[in-house]
């Protein structure tokens, strides 16, 4: 099971990649970047909705749910609001010219951010072994999410002055942290922890993924792409909603 989930992580790392490169090869205006950022959240909150709640609710009551789901979104709602926007791809459309040019003061803190996030990425592809709700959603979820994740951290450190290989350097450096996520998962979660704990983790991720998901289609995104934004967002999570029930 370790190697299938370090083939699924690696992969999760080459999309990130694949996006941070697409920076130098075409122009993607906001336009085009709202539409991948919405569909990947479609994503995101799919794998939440039709893999990751199910299998928590079949562990957990309801007030163990609620209280894991709660804290998985506001452990993001509370690093975006206070300490930065943990994830990119969420909210590229958020980043002004000024914002990219401070991005040299804050590197590190994001990078620090980023590869938490990208840990429990690969935290939820190593629970997929334990779901019966079509769990390979959860890999093609984070997968998409990925690319535009890649995208948008590549376009930052581009605006900020950064070469172009200190650019792919770095979004490989902190996309790897998805592996270590997984193996991590893949070690700890199957010998040391029960099915309880396992559901709480997983409502606690939903969470995340739900933040996410809703942090991606509002504000400015919502506000000048609405028809676009819903039509993408929705097309993303039936995609993932699709791929479980046809592995399911």
């Amino acid at each position: 099971m370790i190697n299938e989930i370090l083939i699924k992580t690696i992969l999760a790392v080459l999309s990130a990649v694949l996006g941070g490169y697409l920076v130098f090869l075409i122009k993607l205006n906001h336009h085009k970047l709202c539409s991948l950022i919405s569909f990947s959240a479609g994503a995101l909150f799919g794998a939440a909705i039709f893999t990751f709640l199910p299998e928590a609710f079949d562990k957990l009551g309801v007030i163990e749910l609620f209280i894991s789901l709660v804290s998985g979104i506001g452990l993001f709602w509370f690093i975006s609001h206070y300490i930065i926007h943990v994830c990119p791809a969420c909210s590229a459309s958020h980043f002004d010219e000024q914002t990219t040019k401070k991005f040299t003061e804050i590197v590190k803190l994001l990078f620090g951010v980023l590869a938490f996030h990208s840990f429990l990425d690969g935290v939820a592809v190593s629970t997929e072994g334990f779901h019966s709700h079509g769990g390979n959603s959860v890999i093609a979820a984070i997968i998409t999410h990925k690319f535009p994740e890649g995208l948008a951290l590549a376009s930052l450190m581009l605006g900020a002055g950064y070469s172009k290989f200190r650019i792919m350097r770095d979004v490989i450096l902190v996309e790897s942290t998805t592996i270590l996520g997984g193996l991590f998962g893949v070690v700890f979660l199957i010998d040391y922890v029960t099915p309880f704990w396992l559901g709480i983790i997983e409502a606690h991720i939903a969470g995340g993924f739900l933040f996410l998901a809703i942090h991606a289609i509002i504000g400015e995104v919502f506000k000048n792409h609405k028809l676009l934004v819903t039509l993408s967002f929705i097309s993303g999570a039936i995609l993932i909603s699709l791929v479980g029930f046809l592995i399911h």
